[in-house]
């Protein structure tokens, strides 16, 4: 009997316990989900509330930017474009701000106003973080349009000094320069954590992308095509500019390259020859790259570059 009992007891004890635990882990889901939220949907607000005016000669740079702003002084949240076509002073730029998302209808376009400038972003994610960019999302350069003969740094997206960083399904064309930057800022020497999934890159004058400087980044089947004008003209090139720059855990998953003048991938190290920073990129199912995969000047390279699961280079002295 006293057995049965103390059978029981020890039972009842154990199912509380296991309540507890259990109770005390749904109430960290749900603290945690709801602090997701507050960080990044306190606040959301359509294109055409604040009165934007597309499919018309009206620069949309300032009334889009004012949005942008709006839902960062709340806190973050989500930007949504309908479906149109919006203007945008590529000089001015549009400026992503911390804990923002842009959320693009189908149909929806950013398209460069003209211009005679040696460097331009349409879109510009510099120092921010926790930012995404979402949808059906499609930008225009002025390529076909632009009033000056030099220069080569016209980009489409440019991301540097930022951090957790998501852009999906992009298609970005005809920009002057680059479709995609990613680089340093004098605040910070890389970006971090960026995530760039199906993007679709074509008829862009310098590069399809460009790796300047970065830790944490990877892009996911990438379609980089028809890249012409002005060198190096890769589909993609991992080239950093100084010693100081980073080339950290970069991963390039099912790429897929063609037409670009100056080969589909391009891998030149040399600025960090004189560095004491490790080089780690990696191309997994390199099979799409139809137009030449090109690794060079890695003379003095410390770090590994690992094509389909084969080292080509480690710890080069």
């Amino acid at each position: 009997m006293f057995e049965n009992r103390n059978r029981i007891l020890i039972a009842l004890i154990s199912l509380i316990i296991t309540g507890m635990i259990i109770g005390s882990m749904f109430i960290k889901l749900h603290r945690d989900s709801e602090q997701s939220k507050s960080k990044f949907t306190s606040s959301s607000r359509n294109i055409e509330s604040f009165e934007d005016i597309i499919n018309d000669s009206i620069d949309d740079t300032d009334r889009i930017q004012k949005t942008i702003d709006f839902v960062n002084k709340k806190g973050g949240g989500v930007v949504t474009f309908p479906k149109g076509i919006y203007l945008i002073d590529a000089e001015i730029s549009l400026k992503l701000k911390d804990n923002i998302t842009l959320k693009f209808e189908k149909g929806a376009i950013l398209k460069a106003l003209p211009n005679n400038a040696e460097s331009y972003e349409i879109v510009k994610i510099h120092d921010v973080e926790n930012v995404s960019l979402l949808g059906d999302i499609t930008i225009i350069g002025e390529r076909k349009e632009h009033i000056g003969k030099t220069g080569e740094w016209g980009f489409g997206i440019s991301i540097r000094g930022a951090e957790n960083i998501t852009i999906e399904n992009p298609f970005i064309k005809d920009c002057w320069g680059d479709g995609i930057y990613i680089g340093a800022t004098t605040k910070k020497k890389y970006s971090k954590r960026v995530t760039i999934i199906n993007p679709l890159i074509e008829n862009n004058r310098r590069q399809g992308i460009s790796v300047i400087s970065a830790v944490d980044l990877t892009i996911i089947s990438p379609k980089l095509l028809n890249t012409n004008g002005t060198s190096p003209q890769g589909g993609i090139d991992f080239e950093p500019n100084s010693e100081n720059d980073m080339m950290s855990n970069i991963k390039l998953i099912n790429p897929e390259t063609e037409g670009n003048l100056g080969g589909g991938v391009i891998i030149s190290l040399k600025k960090l020859q004189q560095s004491d920073k490790f080089a780690d990129i990696e191309i997994i199912n390199s099979q799409g790259i139809q137009d030449g995969l090109d690794i060079r000047d890695m003379k003095n390279i410390k770090g590994t570059v690992i094509i389909d699961n084969k080292e080509r280079l480690l710890q080069l002295n």
